[in-house]
């Protein structure tokens, strides 16, 4: 029978422990003799940025040249509207004085632009909101949604995700998940984000409806139809469902996927349930009337697809089930008009 193997020197190095199973002082030098550490003396060898400097070939450091965004002329007759805690986090931040002043009123103009669907005088405003006072969280929540509507989706979710980092909250995370399907992101980042929103029982219905309806689309955009239509139909039957015209979005969209899945029946029970609440909401009456008739679905160009409901009903915009529209719910603003807005900005209203 082979025999163990001797036990190393000194015992176990991981506890400083001898063989025998006393504490041992660990030795400080090369030669266990207490003594202090070797430090090499001279003159140091550069590393890391000192080495490269001393390169001849070494590449110039990139500086970031970019200018910062101008200050926007805002106007002198106006005062910010801007709910109280919001006002408070703003001097809290900034202190009392002209800059807190100019941040407030900037956040409340951007905020009535965004209501009045100019996001781009939302952005103009608040990127310099945001240049100047980024921890103010309400600045850039604000900015990204302006941005959101510019459909300058990388910039949106940057700003957003900095707005939850601040804050902690996630009740913006229906624009961050549309902003990951819109970007082409991972269906399991698109997922992470619209199910943390709609797991939180407090937070606004309507929020947690778009963040089915933006969830849902992606998974059916994805080739899981059958994926999309489950998603919808939990949030459907969930015992505060009513007939609130986001509930109505959430119903058109099952719609859509139900005749994607070619499940006539679940179409008509949907436009039924829509119209019976508002018949004219989008095109259902329309839609319901033609599968009646022919006794098939009939597929809304891209045009009449779902938006949120803070969104005009228009026929513009966005592929299948994408592309809600937010306003800031919560602290939405309003100045005199939105042609006093644009006009003390210099933006002309078309």
């Amino acid at each position: 029978m082979s025999q163990p193997p001797p036990p190393r020197r000194g015992g176990d190095p991981r506890r400083g422990r001898s063989s025998g199973g006393r504490d041992e002082p660990r030795p400080r030098g090369e030669d266990g003799s207490g003594g202090k550490l070797d430090v090499p003396a001279g003159a140091r060898e550069p590393i890391g940025r000192d080495r490269a400097k001393r390169r001849g070939d070494a590449p110039p450091r990139k500086v970031r040249t970019e200018a910062p965004p101008p200050r926007p002329d805002l106007p002198t007759d106006e005062q910010p509207l801007l709910p109280r805690a919001v006002e408070k986090e703003i001097h809290r931040t900034l202190g009392k004085g002209t800059k807190a002043d100019d941040i407030a009123l900037a956040l409340s103009i951007g905020s009535a632009a965004i209501d009045e669907g100019r996001a781009d005088v939302a952005v103009e405003v608040l990127a310099w909101a945001k240049h100047e006072a980024p921890r103010i969280a309400p600045v850039r929540e604000a900015y990204g949604v302006a941005l959101y509507l510019a459909e300058d989706y990388a910039g949106a979710l940057s700003e957003l995700q900095a707005y939850r980092r601040i804050t902690g909250r996630i009740d913006q995370n229906h624009v961050v998940a549309d902003c990951l399907r819109a970007l082409g992101r991972d269906i399991d980042q698109v997922a992470a984000a619209a199910e943390a929103l709609i797991d939180d029982e407090q937070a606004p219905e309507d929020r947690r409806a778009e963040a089915v309806i933006v969830w849902s689309a992606a998974l059916a955009d994805s080739g899981d139809v059958a994926g999309g239509r489950s998603i919808l139909r939990r949030f459907l039957e969930r015992r505060r469902s009513g007939d609130s015209e986001h509930d109505l979005r959430a119903r058109y969209l099952a719609a859509d996927l139900a005749e994607r899945a070619r499940d006539v029946a679940e179409v008509e029970r949907q436009l039924e349930l829509i119209v019976a609440v508002d018949p004219a909401f989008l095109d259902a009456g329309e839609r319901l009337e033609s599968l009646r008739s022919t006794g098939r679905g009939h597929r809304p160009p891209p045009h009449h697809r779902i938006r949120s409901s803070t969104a005009s009903r228009e026929p513009e915009g966005p592929p299948p089930g994408g592309d809600p529209r937010f306003t800031l719910r919560g602290w939405r603003v309003r100045l005199r008009s939105a042609a006093a807005v644009t006009a003390s900005l210099g933006v002309e209203v078309r």
